[in-house]
């Protein structure tokens, strides 16, 4: 279903591989940050058994926010999701 971080005053919602955040600007920030670590590391282990979770508590560490709330997410769709980010994008021109 979908993990609640908390940051400082604000809160963020991830679902589906996306932040949302009442802030665009921290929603677009966290964004980012996540596309950065799987791009840096792959993201959440394969055999995760809650890749939502995983990057919600990576995202917290990096951000120094807290997890205040974790449901479980379909794991099949969450690791459909997370394979497609981890693919490379390559610049044809």
């Amino acid at each position: 279903m979908g993990v609640i971080l908390s940051l400082g005053r604000q809160k963020a919602f991830l679902r589906d591989g996306e932040w949302r955040c009442a802030d665009l600007a921290l929603e677009q920030q966290l964004n980012h940050i996540t596309s950065q670590w799987i791009a840096e590391t792959g993201g959440p282990k394969l055999d995760s058994p809650d890749p939502e979770v995983e990057a919600a508590h990576e995202l917290a560490r990096r951000t120094g926010g807290r997890v205040l709330l974790q449901s479980k997410s379909n794991a099949r769709k969450a690791h459909r999701i997370y394979f497609a980010r981890r693919q490379y994008r390559l610049a044809f021109f």
